[in-house]
């Protein structure tokens, strides 16, 4: 095991970058429940798929939202991104939509070749029931509804809610067709004022920065609401 691996060693680690973290995330938001995010934070501080202001950003855009607001995910993975947006919702009747097939199939030969490199870790063929584990230990539960499909099938199976939800985030398959096709199929999900965002903007992933500068130039959006990262929101 790497030195930086140690128990002890990731611990204090841990420490110091979150710590670092939320010094500047409460000078500049006092307002959020900074503590509710370092609880979350802590489960996941084995888990490197995400940056500090990344997940704060993706806390704050959740705290922002109305009372009971309906969220739409697209790739959860083992639920890291969904968990922090959940633990930044407020009302009992606040809900996550987590699309994934759970079984790491993507199009972007990149990611299917990580996917393939962690199953093999897990010994596993699906990262479902890991998710909803999570969800349960940090008592999220009930603001988690799984839909175990591919994007674009889910959107289909989901199109009641267009127009009804108040904030998407995409980080499903990064390959350029993909992403354009995820894109088109849940921005119309948004209500009116409300807020998608995307991972991977200006990364590896050429893909996603080219479908998204292409839909950013044909006036799909009124502004960009901030940037974290390779985290970029919008407001429709």
């Amino acid at each position: 095991m790497a030195f930086k691996h140690w128990p002890l060693v990731r611990d204090v680690r841990f420490a110091q970058k979150c710590g670092r973290f939320l010094r500047g995330a409460r000078k500049r938001r006092p307002d959020l429940n900074w503590d509710e995010f370092r609880r979350i934070a802590r489960h996941f501080k084995t888990d490197d798929m995400g940056s500090f202001p990344e997940r704060g950003y993706l806390f704050q855009l959740a705290s922002d939202l109305p009372a009971d607001a309906k969220v739409v995910e697209v790739g959860s993975w083992m639920g890291a991104s969904t968990c922090f947006i959940a633990g930044g919702l407020k009302g009992e009747k606040a809900r996550i939509y987590a699309v994934d097939n759970f079984a790491g199939l993507s199009t972007c030969g990149e990611d299917a070749a990580w996917y393939n490199r962690h199953f093999q870790k897990l010994g596993a063929t699906s990262t479902l029931e890991i998710f909803r584990k999570n969800f349960a230990d940090l008592g999220f539960a009930t603001r988690a509804e799984p839909v175990v499909s591919d994007s674009l099938a889910a959107a289909q199976s989901l199109a009641a809610l267009r127009g009804a939800i108040d904030f998407v985030f995409i980080d499903g398959d990064h390959s350029y067709d993909a992403c354009k096709a995820d894109l088109l199929a849940w921005s119309p999900f948004v209500k009116r004022g409300g807020v998608i965002a995307f991972h991977d903007f200006g990364s590896r992933a050429d893909g996603v920065t080219r479908a998204i500068f292409e839909q950013t130039r044909a006036g799909r959006f009124t502004e960009i609401v901030g940037v974290a990262n390779t985290i970029i929101a919008f407001r429709i």
